[in-house]
């Protein structure tokens, strides 16, 4: 059979091979030598392949077992920074949102390149600055497209936080990186928006087409199959068109996604037209979430970022931050797949108020926490380690891209991850049913009805028994293909294995063919890709030309392709034979391998839907593992919630952050229903962390976490604002006194009688008795609001407060302090006071500031007179009056420096020229003067 040669693109083309391996490139055969390498390995190939339409015939399978050739997946982790950068690359971390505010009108739209997601938000009557920070907590954007004639309030609160060149590192950690885009108006027009959503193409849209046309369209319908106005009205039933700012925002945001492939991507790419694809139209509303703002995740360290160690991950594409010490970052290590990263951060970030679904969540963490699930919840654990985002393996595959990392292994590859992704899905799914009473659960239900099972056990089994991962591997190939898997395949590799013997035996007639002086020189025949088959001729090294050019023959011309180490590579009749006989065999194997693992691609990506929405419920299963093992590892108990405004608790430990905090503070607290607790306390006695620890269980109750409780009992909560944290920095034109009064506040504007308010010594940073009147102020307005008021826990120094009757005991009021124990006649000041951080109920008489203040190396001096000027002030005493009197030795010091001056001015002293002069004893003088008398 003659093959016709073909040649492959010039991304084909040959490499130079290793030095090791100096025949793993070429084939070469000789008379005199035999060939060492019976078999070499194929040439490396190109790391990206562009994926082909055509298609190969479906195999059936039964399932990943087979017996020619078992699954055994290897488990190739990647470490984050290589995630990280695989999904820096893929753009799939980017959140484009748009914010427009108009006369207290407020609208947004946001884009998730990982959902692949459009959301739209009803339009916010009469919203103010914290609506738009609660938005930013709630998508946390990487870029925020605002108007050009946005309010100059709105703008300046927006660029606050924005990342800037001028900026560096200063972005706030809480509210997140981003880039503020400021476009013109026009991007926010309404009509233009709403034409651009018309006009979107959804993948995601399953709805019939059915023709709805007016005059006004026209009459084709090649190309408009519905018409615009059946569009319009699928359109308004997805969103509400008549939320006019919102959706001028969603085509602002389509506009910069716009924007940003004609950038990113040259024409004609096929990349373009799978980045930033959207699927979906979703609304979105703050409805059912607990409000909360960058404040209150600050002071709780709900999330707390730092610069990352690795300066290399400090550059443009990546925001250089890791989690810090927080009781996110306690948790988010124990997920294991990036999905399940992302959804559990959004689950910490979007507390919520939905009673159903904190009960569900709850309760699967239960469910999962029962000693005989114990077991199974591991092996999940396990399983999901090897579980990764499918949605950027899709992308791969639709760029027509093998490898998702920079290292060019298989086992890194979309192949294996797809074939670990189809194994250990399955694993997980055997799992889940091992676990016990799992059918009352969501998450299984929705695991065991929506993962199409069968489907994935095709894929597996379609990959295994296509891709070669072990010759891929050890040949650095992104996939080759298994022997048996197409017949001219086979052909074609098994010519070319053989190509050893053929070249020795083309060798041998080439040199019968050749006068005898000229046989020396031919070294031996060889076979190179693209250039076919050629004869080795050494070079004489004074003419530099070939010591034979095919003298002394008839019609047969040796042409010189090339030369290398002293060697010429010649192209006569006999190879040309060859070549036309056998063609570019290694060309012919790369093209038809292509062909096969691109039918491969698209068998797949035929089912990237259920391949989507498997890896999203795998993303919501380990989110739950994740509180499930936080649960475990840090001793948590599950919070009884209820509708009831009010909550009791009885805890014993401390603050969840880390092992070495969790007996940091012994206490046992009982507080029930009452609305308003006030504390006034000792240093050091715990108090910031008391009041953190309040706020957090009621905080992890509302995410569906459990709880550092004994038993808590606890009602639906719709905010929770504090001033705990004062929060300075140089781009905020205002003082710690200042940002504290803010906080304040909002507190009083935003809180309602389901909210909880913490107040940590307000009243500080100003003069003592203007802090403590605003403090008391502030407290007897909560006191005021009767039915209405929050929940608030406030702590205080300020004793006078209550010294002097300012604040009276009621029934609404309840007073509480840290317990100390004080021993006046131990001799070390470490010894005289002893922190029990134990709350009891009543007020406390002193701070013990002055002891804290020896604690720490104040000098005694200082120390003393502080006590001093404290026990005149409690007395009542005018300490203006007290400071301004003289002590009585400094007072004597004053009168003899009196009398010696007077003494000095009534001394006469005679003239230089007096005739007393020479009588005048200069030493008796002074000595007079500086005589004091006793009085």
């Amino acid at each position: 059979m003659a093959y016709k040669r073909r040649r492959l693109h010039a991304g084909s083309s040959s490499v130079t091979p290793p030095s090791s391996r100096p025949q793993g490139f070429s084939r070469m055969g000789s008379v005199p030598r035999s060939n060492p390498h019976s078999s070499p390995a194929l040439p490396r190939l190109l790391q990206q392949k562009r994926i082909s339409l055509l298609r190969t015939p479906a195999r059936d399978s039964s399932g990943f077992s087979s017996q020619s050739r078992p699954y055994d997946p290897i488990q190739v982790e990647e470490t984050e920074s290589e995630i990280q950068q695989r999904e820096d690359a893929d753009s799939l971390n980017e959140i484009i949102m748009a914010i427009d505010m108009k006369g207290g009108t407020i609208g947004c739209a946001y884009y998730v390149a990982r959902e692949e997601k459009l959301y739209l938000m009803q339009d916010i009557k009469f919203g103010g600055l914290e609506i738009v920070d609660t938005l930013k907590l709630h998508a946390q954007p990487t870029t925020i497209v605002i108007s050009t004639r946005s309010e100059e309030r709105f703008e300046e609160h927006l660029s606050k936080d924005a990342r800037g060149i001028d900026r560096g590192g200063e972005a706030s950690d809480d509210l997140g990186s981003y880039v503020l885009d400021i476009r013109p108006t026009a991007d926010f027009k309404y009509e233009a928006a709403k034409d651009k959503l018309v006009n979107m193409h959804l993948s995601a849209d399953d709805a019939p087409d059915i023709i709805f046309k007016v005059p006004g369209d026209g009459l084709s319908v090649e190309d408009d199959v519905a018409g615009r106005q059946g569009r319009l009205l699928r359109l308004a039933g997805w969103i509400d068109l008549d939320s006019w700012l919102t959706v001028g925002c969603a085509g602002a945001v389509l506009g910069h996604i716009s924007r940003r492939k004609n950038i990113e991507y040259l024409p004609n790419d096929r990349a373009a037209l799978v980045a930033f694809q959207i699927r979906t139209i979703e609304m979105f509303t703050l409805a059912d979430q607990l409000f909360i703002n960058s404040d209150t995740l600050a002071s709780l360290q709900i999330m707390q970022s730092e610069n990352h160690p690795n300066s290399l991950m400090q550059g443009s594409n990546s925001s250089g931050a890791k989690e810090s010490l927080s009781v996110y970052g306690l948790f988010c290590h124990l997920a294991r797949t990036p999905q399940g990263k992302q959804k559990l951060r959004q689950i910490f970030l979007r507390p919520s108020t939905d009673l159903m679904l904190i009960r569900e969540r709850l309760h699967t963490i239960s469910i999962f926490l029962r000693p005989e699930n114990s077991p199974s919840l591991d092996n999940l654990h396990g399983y999901l380690k090897n579980i990764k985002d499918i949605r950027s393996v899709v992308i791969h595959l639709q760029k027509g891209i093998s490898n998702t990392a920079k290292a060019s292994t298989i086992y890194r590859g979309v192949w294996a991850s797809l074939r670990n992704f189809a194994h250990y899905t399955l694993r997980i799914l055997e799992a889940i049913r091992e676990l016990s009473d799992s059918r009352s659960l969501r998450i299984v239900d929705q695991l065991s009805t929506d993962i199409q099972a069968l489907t994935l056990q095709n894929i597996g089994h379609r990959i295994v028994e296509v891709v070669d991962f072990q010759r891929s591997a050890e040949q650095h190939r992104t996939a080759a293909v298994l022997q048996g898997v197409d017949a001219e395949l086979d052909g074609f590799k098994q010519i070319y294995d053989g190509l050893d013997s053929l070249l020795t035996q083309a060798a041998r007639e080439l040199t019968n063919e050749l006068p005898e002086w000229a046989a020396q020189y031919v070294e031996n025949c060889i076979f190179f890709p693209q250039l076919g088959f050629l004869t080795v001729v050494p070079l004489d090294p004074n003419t530099g030309k070939g010591m034979y050019e095919g003298e002394g023959t008839d019609d047969n011309v040796w042409d010189n392709m090339f030369t290398s180490n002293d060697m010429g590579y010649y192209k006569n009749r006999r190879m040309k034979e060859l070549d036309e006989y056998f063609g570019d065999l290694y060309g012919m194997i790369c093209d038809r391998e292509i062909e096969i693992i691109h039918g491969l691609a698209v068998h797949v990506l035929e089912h990237e839907k259920a391949l989507i929405q498997a890896s999203n419920l795998l993303g919501d299963l380990d989110s739950l593992v994740a509180l499930a093992l936080g649960a475990r590892k840090y001793s948590l108990t599950p919070p009884r919630m209820t509708t009831a405004n009010g909550r009791c608790w009885q805890r014993r430990g401390g603050r969840p952050l880390g092992a070495k905090l969790s007996d940091y503070i012994k206490y046992t607290e009982e507080h029930r229903g009452s609305k308003y607790v006030d504390y006034d306390w000792a240093e050091l006695s715990g108090k910031s962390i008391y009041l953190k620890q309040n706020a957090l269980i009621v905080y992890m109750a509302h995410i569906g976490s459990f709880v550092p409780a004994a038993r808590a009992t606890i009602g639906l909560t719709d905010k929770i604002l504090t001033r705990i944290a004062t929060r300075e920095s140089v781009s905020r034109n205002q003082g710690a006194f200042m940002i504290d009064l803010q906080q304040i506040a909002l507190s009083i504007t935003l809180a309602t009688h389901r909210s909880l308010v913490i107040v940590d010594e307000f009243g500080k940073g100003t003069n003592a008795h203007d802090g403590a009147g605003l403090s008391c102020g502030v407290l007897e307005y909560y006191l005021s609001l009767g039915e209405h008021r929050p929940k608030v826990l406030a702590a205080t120094h300020f004793h006078e407060i209550f010294e002097n009757g300012f604040l009276e005991e009621r029934p609404e009021l309840t007073f509480g302090h840290m317990e100390v124990r004080v021993d006046s006649e131990a001799e070390a000041v470490e010894e005289q006071i002893t922190y029990l951080y134990n709350f009891v109920l009543g007020r406390s008489n002193s701070s013990f500031g002055t002891c804290c203040a020896l604690m720490n190396g104040i000098d005694p001096a200082i120390v003393e007179r502080a006590d001093e000027l404290i026990l005149l002030a409690a007395r009542g005493e005018d300490l203006m009056v007290a400071c301004a009197k003289l002590p009585d030795e400094e007072a004597r010091d004053l009168e003899d420096a009196e009398q010696i001056g007077r003494q000095f001015l009534e001394q006469e002293v005679p003239h230089s020229d007096s005739k007393d002069a020479s009588n005048f004893n200069v030493r008796s003088a002074l000595q007079n003067i500086l005589t004091i008398s006793s009085v």
